[in-house]
């Protein structure tokens, strides 16, 4: 036990300084040496190079860095480094690729906070919201924003889960699955303390009226 907590307190170590190290190059604009560092990070604590990583999904990336053992740490930290090597992209002009690890990045960190026992910390949020801004949640490939609707119910962001709801029905015409994710979202606020929907900007009339309206959509298909 002791020798496990060890080993994770000099992996998170390790990893924060080489985080920072490739902050440092970044801000400096040493780009090339930045990514040589980086590159060498994915390799210690993925064992996996960019080629693999970009070329493969979230969900897999999370089996190969920690095979059928639930690793939040390193899922944290592969999300994190992700996030790095997409800023290299980025300032490189290589929006695509970009693109694609954030999307990646953003889709792992809420995977692994959607099925994490322990409360979203503020840190975490912090990071999510800032892959948000930085992808646009609209830009997202639909399993991306339904992790998101799950995402914003679980931090009580109940308007905003309401307007990923939309969207993905918006762009998913007919698709009885989100529907039925829809209506089962909105009987659960319908048990909710009133004070809490109000916090979470969805008063409790809109929620009995989208729930109407989901349920008139659905029998009009």
């Amino acid at each position: 036990m002791f020798e496990e907590k060890d080993y994770l307190m000099r992996m998170v170590k390790e990893f924060t300084t080489a985080i920072s190290k490739i902050m440092g190059l970044k801000a400096e604009n040493k780009i090339e040496e930045s990514q040589e560092v980086l590159s060498d990070t994915l390799r210690h604590f993925t064992e996996l190079n960019i080629e693999v990583i970009e070329a493969l999904p979230y969900d897999i990336l999370i089996h190969k860095v920690s095979g059928n053992m639930i690793n939040t740490e390193k899922y944290l930290m592969l999300g994190e480094l992700l996030i790095q090597q997409a800023d290299i992209y980025k300032i490189k002009g290589e929006k695509s690729r970009a693109k694609n690890l954030y999307s990646k990045s953003f889709s792992i960190m809420i995977n692994v906070l959607l099925n994490d026992d322990a409360p979203v910390s503020e840190l975490n949020k912090e990071k999510v919201n800032e892959l948000i801004d930085k992808i646009g949640w609209f830009n997202l490939p639909n399993e991306s924003k339904l992790l998101l609707f799950q995402y914003y119910e679980l931090t009580k962001n109940y308007a905003k889960a309401e307007d990923v709801l939309f969207n993905l029905i918006e762009t998913n015409k007919a698709n009885n699955d989100i529907l039925a994710k829809g209506m089962a979202f909105y009987e659960r606020l319908t048990d909710k303390d009133q004070d809490e929907l109000e916090k979470g900007n969805l008063p409790i009339d809109e929620v009995i009226e989208g729930l109407a309206n989901l349920k008139e959509y659905k029998n009009g298909l």
